[in-house]
């Protein structure tokens, strides 16, 4: 059994607390301990349970842990019944004698934990091996030593959910562009993909199992169908875990947009659901079909993104809190259009908008920055839309958080009477009136634009001015047709018209 065998088991919920790098190490047994140097009772390789009895401040934890990379051990799995949580100094001092370290919620026994590491795990039933609590990658490492050959769970967003080696930039371009057609299929030459499910929802967000390699195509499908079932249970577990952590994420955020929440609160929801304390934050919301699909598509693409995040439903769509250093999160924006890239179609539209980067005392304002932004999104055409932060310096985003009824009504105020003349006379002066207002007022641009004489331009505009009651000389008159013009349709204007 590997460290990362007893992470992946969602059973135990332990939470890794520093050495992710070395959770390949193997456990060869478990011993059970509080004294302050156990040294001499370890042969290496323990995974060292501690209830930190022994534990009286920062010189005894960077003895403890000393003591423990010594003896060569896996890794320190910490109770927390008497502290209450793992000290910081005992997390320093693991991460400087490079112990992984864990902590154990309460709710399992150190007893549980030591009859899980000496569980043994079936090594040819894949399904029976996840079942009874084996990594994804545990599971896919049986299916690769069966087949002779790599395999792989991942998401159509993107996301390898586990593998037993890397897949280039291109494979998972292929990958990607396989999950729209129909499957199973071979694509970039030696690799073949099978879909997990083919239920409701954008395809983006569905899991798909792939294997590299060519020979023993019979034997392939079978180990194919059985990593099917493998990726829907780890799939299950994952979506448990996500629905378990967005409803503390929903939560801060609906108490910090009506206003019955504190910062303080909304900071201890957002850390029960698992996202980094004190890190910089950015907001993604999302809405691509009903909610519960804006939530799944959203979650994927957070995955493959590849930072900390926490995605909830909110209201109609759904929202995402992604916790990571300043860097990583000005990068953000260029990761999630080339994620969803291929997450959107004519039939079922994506429209997305970001925050900019804040802290957790401006989260309230960058959630309603990021909602504003993706109803501008929602007015732009395209089977993709999204609208970044730098986006809301404009006029679009006044008219995208107007309800469309009131945008229909502002519309029919301002330009009822001339819609009405066109439709009548089979003329064109909105389309003039709109040319005139984009060429900034200037006739002689206008003209030119619409191949008119200037003053069979003025005889228009003047005809526009009788028709509404308007002054066009006026600037603000200029602006109330300008919106009403922008507000014509969700996608904006039309282009305009070039008929004489």
């Amino acid at each position: 059994m590997l460290l990362a065998d007893l992470l992946g088991d969602t059973s135990l919920g332990l939470r890794l607390l520093t050495g992710r790098e070395a959770l390949d190490r193997p456990v060869r047994g478990v011993y059970i301990t509080d004294l302050p140097d156990p040294r001499r009772y370890l042969s290496g390789g323990e995974l060292v349970l501690s209830g930190l009895v022994w534990h009286g401040g920062a010189q005894d934890s960077d003895g403890f842990a000393a003591a423990l990379a010594d003896a060569g051990v896996a890794g320190l799995a910490c109770g927390t019944a008497r502290l209450g949580k793992t000290p910081r100094d005992l997390v320093r001092a693991c991460a400087a004698h490079g112990i992984p370290a864990f902590e154990v919620p309460l709710s399992v026994s150190f007893s549980t934990l030591a009859d899980r590491v000496q569980r043994p795990v079936p090594r040819h039933d894949l399904v029976a091996a996840v079942a009874a609590g084996a990594s994804p990658d545990r599971v896919l490492a049986l299916a690769a030593e069966r087949l002779a050959a790599d395999c792989w769970i991942v998401s159509a967003a993107g996301w390898t959910v586990a593998g037993t080696a890397e897949l280039t930039a291109a494979e998972h371009r292929a990958v990607r562009d396989a999950a729209a057609g129909r499957l199973p299929r071979r694509v970039s030459g030696d690799l073949a993909v099978w879909p997990v499910d083919a239920g409701p929802g954008p395809r983006a967000s569905r899991w798909l199992v792939v294997i590299r390699g060519t020979s023993d195509a019979a034997e392939h499908e079978g180990v194919a169908g059985e990593l099917g079932t493998v990726a829907a249970l780890v799939r299950a577990r994952v979506d448990e875990a996500r629905r378990i952590a967005g409803r503390s994420a929903e939560a801060a955020m609906r108490g910090l947009l009506d206003g019955t929440s504190s910062g303080t609160d909304a900071v201890a929801r957002l850390e029960a659901a698992g996202l980094p304390p004190g890190e910089p934050l950015r907001v993604v919301a999302l809405r691509s079909g009903a909610a519960g699909e804006s939530a799944a598509l959203l979650a994927e693409l957070a995955a493959a993104s590849g930072l900390a995040a926490v995605t909830a439903p909110l209201g109609d769509a759904a929202a995402a809190l992604f916790a990571d250093d300043r860097d990583h999160l000005l990068r953000l924006e260029d990761r999630l259009r080339a994620l969803a890239a291929d997450a959107g179609s004519a039939d079922e539209p994506v429209a997305a908008g970001i925050s900019d980067i804040t802290g957790i005392g401006g989260l309230r304002a960058a959630l309603e920055e990021a909602v504003h932004a993706r109803r501008l999104a929602e007015r732009a055409p395209g089977a993709v839309r999204i609208a970044g932060a730098a986006e809301l310096a404009t006029h679009d985003v006044l008219l995208a958080s107007v309800p469309a009824e009131l945008r229909r009504s502002y519309r029919d105020r301002l330009l009822a009477e001339l819609l009405a003349y066109d439709a009548a006379h089979g003329s064109d002066l909105t389309g003039t009136l709109r040319a005139f207002l984009e060429s900034s007022g200037s006739w002689t641009q206008c003209a030119q634009r619409l191949h008119l004489h200037v003053n069979t331009l003025r005889y228009r505009i003047r005809r526009v001015e009788e028709l509404t009651g308007r002054d066009l000389g006026h600037f603000p008159t200029r602006v109330d047709f300008f919106l009403a013009l922008r507000a014509e349709a969700p996608g904006g204007p039309e282009p305009i018209s070039e008929r004489a």
